[in-house]
């Protein structure tokens, strides 16, 4: 749970929960509530995790950040004829999605920049196919440390369900991102920034009509 993340993170980090409070800008009281489990989501997480050491998307979610996976070919680039067979590739395809304030774009899913190797147990262990899975480029800073500028990005096409926290590549008013997303009790949806330096845009259902989600990230490689 987030309480117990923080908890660790802080008590590793050798700081004080004042400390913590001073460092971001809130009242020691308001702090202890994430710790008590009272609040389990804050705005403040990112710049909490900055200042104590750890991975934001880690002490949010509990996952670690997922690097090159090791069934992966780490010089998939380069790969053999030899070994063509031993692995399911996928298609790099010309699509980019910005980690910012978000970006005008086309999709050319059908436009291939090249393809990357995985082992048929990585497909199976993260539950996707050659079909559903795609690997697009990532733009910008605002999901940094966890996604940066230039990263590629596996997303699921088949998930466009969306799971609280967990981050999507989507579209809104034409403009290509990635975020994560929070769900609201009155409906909306809070696209987030894991860097604390860009807002949170909402999707009401003003603006929702213009709103879709392409697929939901699982894998990065940078």
């Amino acid at each position: 749970m987030l309480k117990d993340r923080l908890k660790l993170a802080r008590k590793n980090a050798k700081k004080s929960q004042q400390a913590v409070a001073d460092a971001i800008g809130v009242t020691q009281s308001a702090y202890s509530q994430l710790e008590t489990g009272r609040v389990d989501s804050s705005s403040f997480l990112p710049a909490i995790a900055k200042f104590l050491g750890v991975d934001a998307y880690w002490l949010q979610t509990g996952k670690e950040s997922e690097k090159f996976d090791p069934f992966i070919t780490v010089d998939s680039v380069v790969a053999t004829e030899d070994y063509k067979d031993e692995f399911i590739w996928i298609d790099v395809v010309e699509a980019v999605f910005s980690c910012g304030v978000g970006e005008s774009i086309e999709f050319h899913f059908d436009t291939i920049n090249g393809k990357i190797p995985f082992s048929p147990s990585f497909m199976k262990d993260k539950n996707v196919t050659d079909k559903t899975m795609k690997i697009i480029k990532a733009k910008g800073d605002s999901m940094a440390d966890y996604i940066k500028d230039g990263d590629l990005v596996g997303i699921n096409l088949a998930q466009t369900e969306i799971i609280d926290g967990e981050i999507y590549a989507v579209y809104l008013a034409g403009e290509g991102m990635l975020k994560q997303i929070f769900k609201e009790a009155d409906g909306s949806l809070v696209l987030h920034s894991l860097n604390e330096k860009f807002p949170d845009r909402i999707v009401s259902e003003e603006n929702g009509r213009n709103f879709k989600v392409i697929g939901r990230q699982f894998w990065r490689a940078g």
